[in-house]
């Protein structure tokens, strides 16, 4: 989400290799996506924070349809965007770009605007206090949320997780994004070869698979209460989208594979969310609801087999977006050139606009199809109102989000 225009990095625009306007296409595309993900959180069986009722079988396979690809997206494109980034800077320059373009909107915006809008919504919510967000304020910092008490560290208890996870993978991956040696190449590239391979590029599927049946083992599965992944899949995510886009052969065969990737994840999307919910197939131990929302009886070794075939599956997905969109959106007008700069301070901002909203509107009681779609016209209505009118003009709050500044 915090990249620019990709076919931009390089600083050269002729060379057809460079011009991937399609991972901008696919990242406004996902960020909506998340938008309308965090819209339909109010009716989801899932949610215990600021919740409706009655909760929606709708609304809650949708959710657990986008937890399949639309964070694996975001690294992979993440991923990518780091090698597109080192063709044209070096370490220093790449490291000052991470600081500003991400530990800034975390550390400032996240922990003293985000963070406490949040919170006190879900305390009003919950009857905790009846103060105004004002008065409120200081309680914010009364304990750690996590252990009961309202304060979220930075990337903690937010969406802005992910802002966290870039920062540190980018961190953890430098010494394999570094080129050297001789053949002025990374340790990445050079492993990369392989993958090349038609046969080879889904393999990449197991180093996924088996990050989320290792955090599962390690009792770390409560982290996929951020994006539906734990951060070792993540990890994994992300190193692979440099791995995929330092190479253009691999690229071409995504390109030639794209259907056949989306036709095999449309297949097991479909297994996965019938066996999840129960509707036609019941799998003892594996499904988690029934189609009334009732949690059902969890066994963990059979769960460890679906998050392995899970690495599979967001996998397809990923590989055909990504072939898919460099077929279809491989174009550049002036719609992508508005709503790319959006999308980093439109992640920041909407889901307190959506809290915000939603609070008062499922006190409404009206069907929950209804809701959702009121409360997501009136969210991107209003954050993008935000967006033009304050965050766009204004340079102070253009650098806060992660911006490059206007010059005068």
């Amino acid at each position: 989400m915090t990249e620019d225009s990709f076919t931009r990095q390089t600083g050269k625009p002729a060379p057809s290799t460079a011009r991937l306007y399609y991972l901008d296409w696919l990242r406004i595309t996902a960020i909506l996506f998340v938008f309308l993900h965090h819209c339909a959180k109010f009716y989801d069986f899932h949610t215990f924070t600021i919740f409706d009722e009655p909760r929606s079988l709708a609304m809650s396979a949708f959710r657990e349809l986008n937890f399949l690809w639309m964070m694996p997206l975001f690294f992979v494109i993440s991923g990518a965007a780091v090698f597109l980034s080192f063709r044209s800077r070096k370490v220093g320059g790449f490291l000052k770009e991470r600081l500003l373009r991400i530990l800034v909107p975390l550390l400032l915006v996240g922990t003293f605007v985000i963070g406490p809008s949040l919170v006190y919504l879900e305390r009003l919510f919950q009857g905790k206090t009846t103060l105004n967000f004002f008065a409120w304020y200081p309680h914010f910092f009364d304990g750690i949320y996590l252990a009961g008490g309202n304060f979220t560290p930075p990337g903690v208890g937010t969406h802005l997780w992910y802002l966290l996870y870039l920062f540190v993978f980018s961190l953890i991956g430098l010494p394999l994004f570094i080129n050297f040696g001789k053949s002025e190449s990374s340790l990445l590239t050079r492993a990369a070869g392989v993958f090349q391979r038609p046969w080879a590029l889904p393999l990449l599927f197991l180093p996924v698979s088996a990050a989320s049946v290792l955090a599962e083992s390690a009792g770390l599965g409560i982290t996929r209460i951020a994006g539906g992944w734990d951060p070792l899949s993540f990890l994994v995510f992300f190193l692979c989208g440099y791995v995929v886009y330092c190479r253009e052969a691999t690229r071409e065969v995504i390109r030639r594979f794209a259907w056949v990737y989306l036709v095999a994840a449309v297949v097991l999307s479909w297994l996965h969310l019938d066996s999840h919910f129960g509707l036609d197939l019941v799998i003892s131990g594996v499904t988690r609801h029934g189609p009334d929302g009732a949690l059902l009886p969890f066994d963990r070794q059979a769960w460890m087999l679906v998050l392995a075939l899970r690495g599979l599956l967001g996998w397809c997905w990923v590989l055909a977006l990504l072939g898919l969109g460099e077929r279809l959106l491989n174009r550049d007008n002036r719609v992508l050139d508005y709503a790319n700069p959006a999308v980093l301070p439109f992640y920041v901002i909407h889901f307190s606009v959506i809290y915000l909203v939603g609070y008062y509107l499922i006190q409404w009681d009206l069907n929950p199809l209804l809701e959702f779609g009121i409360i997501a016209i009136l969210s991107f209505v209003g954050i993008m109102l935000i967006y033009e009118y304050f965050i766009r003009r204004i340079n102070a709050l253009r650098f806060l989000l992660g911006m490059k500044l206007i010059k005068k």
